[in-house]
């Protein structure tokens, strides 16, 4: 029931913060205002409850008031994305397509919203899934069930960010978001340290899904961003489908060799 409450609280805020902001004409101000809203509100609901419920600090949860991070999180949230750049590029499924110069004030407006952007996704939906959830349920049964559990919730839930999608695009998106949330969980199992899951989430989003990296289908024609490739292949295991190349099944794999080096890796051990 805590869980369901908790879960209910991350939708409701993320609703009632976009009206908020729709009287602001600039884009990029009206994303980082709305973003940070979304965090403060999120962020301290879900603390209140947890005070009020569960009479416990929120270091308990692995949500430590001081934000730290091992710097081998950082090198692995900037492994991730390079690796899948690297690998569409020397397969050839992609070809970098050269853009106009740029105005700097445009870039400095890619960067921010994306950073921003970025960190609101990162900070709230580790904080909730790997923070608050996963602590309760590893209490109520074990490690494993927290684990699976989450994972499986948090890929279903990324199934309210798109529209249109096929019985394939639904099946890409629950297989990979659970391998993800599996990925996040080991982070904080093994570290017990929700800010590591959070640092890696945050660089995935800020080159992944943002305008600094944007994989685009050859016909797409409507796309900006720092960084374009373009798909050879318009094979939906290459592209991801509807969501996107988060859910491809080359980017899955890779989830898979990263979450079996997590599974053996020490806890709380650096390397």
């Amino acid at each position: 029931m805590h869980c369901l409450v908790m879960v209910i609280l991350f939708l409701a805020a993320a609703i009632f913060v976009n009206p908020l902001t729709d009287g602001i004409d600039n884009g990029t101000i009206r994303v980082v205002v709305k973003e940070l809203i979304r965090i403060g509100v999120t962020v301290g609901l879900l603390w209140l409850y947890a005070r009020l419920f569960f009479k416990k600090s929120s270091a308990y949860f692995g949500i430590h008031q001081r934000f730290k991070t091992e710097k081998i999180w950082v090198f692995v949230g900037l492994a991730l994305p390079l690796t899948v750049i690297v690998f569409y590029i020397l397969t050839q499924y992609v070809v970098f397509e050269k853009q106009d110069q740029l105005p700097l004030n445009t870039v400095l407006t890619f960067i921010i919203g994306s950073f921003i952007t970025a960190c609101s996704a990162g900070v709230i939906e580790e904080i909730l899934f790997r923070g608050y959830l996963f602590k309760l349920i590893e209490d109520k049964w074990n490690a494993v069930m927290a684990v699976l559990v989450t994972s499986v919730l948090f890929g279903a839930l990324h199934l309210l960010t798109v529209n249109g999608q096929q019985l394939l695009d639904v099946c890409l998106i629950l297989i990979a978001g659970t391998l993800v949330g599996i990925l996040f969980s080991l982070i904080v199992y093994k570290t017990r340290v929700v800010w590591n899951a959070v640092v890696v989430h945050i660089i995935w989003n800020f080159f992944m899904n943002s305008k600094i990296v944007q994989f685009v289908s050859a016909g797409e024609q409507n796309h900006s961003s720092l960084v374009i490739f373009r798909f050879t292949s318009d094979s939906i295991w290459i592209t991801g489908g509807t969501f996107g190349i988060d859910v491809a099944v080359p980017v899955a794999v890779m989830y898979v060799l990263t979450i079996s080096w997590l599974a053996f890796r020490k806890p709380n051990v650096l390397l």
